[in-house]
């Protein structure tokens, strides 16, 4: 196990510095974008969660959440390393613990903008509801009706993704998190169409996570599963076991001889 963590540990050490950028930069672009849209006419008094809607926030959070997800792989493509002849396949590792501890610097990267994410609706809750006053008090000559924190994250339905509210969804939004770390970890072990590929099952699964975490919303709703459900985890539970083994195959491959 400790050989996993300090090879995770050279991979954050490394992308360390475009990922603080990254955070940086999505949490400028939201802070922008809210202040903005809370200056609409016609979102007058909406409130945070309004905002955030349609500020189209949840896709800059999901584009945040994939690219922190490729960072994590910096020390599978360091060419300066792979000049003096040291890179991670001199490591005296196993293929599946090469994999393990690419895998877990992506899983930790991607909890980071997560946790990101709940920080900065915090943060951005006060000074969101003093522009919207001000706003306010400028059109209409008195304050909007505020909501309290509590009704803008249960009215904010992208954060539905980010809190876990019952026991299968925590269970649905770890395997995301898993499959994601994995499935981005191995887009940056394959090269050529074999990265393509790798791209192209990594999309069939979001899809297939996705349809996952909206079944389980609707079973709350209507009190059923849908039927699709069953057939949605055995699709990506066969990708997950393929990206796997085609993961390790990429490693063997990519070992000095």
């Amino acid at each position: 196990m400790r050989p996993i963590l300090s090879l995770a540990a050279w991979n954050w050490r490394m992308a360390r510095r475009p990922y603080a950028i990254l955070c940086a930069v999505f949490a400028v672009q939201q802070l922008a974008v809210l202040l903005y849209q809370v200056r609409r006419p016609d979102l007058l008094g909406a409130g945070l969660a309004a905002s955030y809607s349609e500020g189209l926030q949840i896709y800059a959070f999901g584009i945040t959440f994939l690219l922190a997800g490729l960072l994590a792989g910096p020390a599978v493509n360091d060419q300066k390393r792979a000049r003096c002849s040291y890179t991670w396949l001199t490591l005296p590792l196993p293929p599946a613990a090469r994999l393990a501890a690419q895998a877990l610097t992506a899983a930790v990267l991607l909890l980071g903008v997560v946790a990101l994410q709940l920080v900065l609706y915090v943060l951005y809750f006060f000074p969101v509801q003093v522009m919207q006053n001000a706003a306010a008090t400028q059109r209409i000559g008195q304050e909007a009706a505020s909501m309290r924190f509590y009704e803008e994250v249960i009215l904010n339905r992208g954060l539905y993704w980010l809190i876990p509210r019952r026991p299968l969804q925590a269970v649905l939004l770890a395997l995301t998190l898993a499959a994601a770390a994995l499935l981005l970890t191995a887009v940056r072990l394959h090269r050529g169409w074999r990265r393509g590929a790798a791209l192209l099952i990594g999309v069939v699964c979001a899809i297939e996570c996705a349809r996952l975490l909206w079944s389980e919303m609707d079973y709350v709703r209507w009190d059923y599963l849908p039927p699709r459900t069953a057939g949605d985890a055995v699709v990506l539970a066969g990708l997950l076991a393929f990206s796997v083994w085609w993961a390790l195959r990429a490693i063997r491959r990519a070992e000095p001889a």
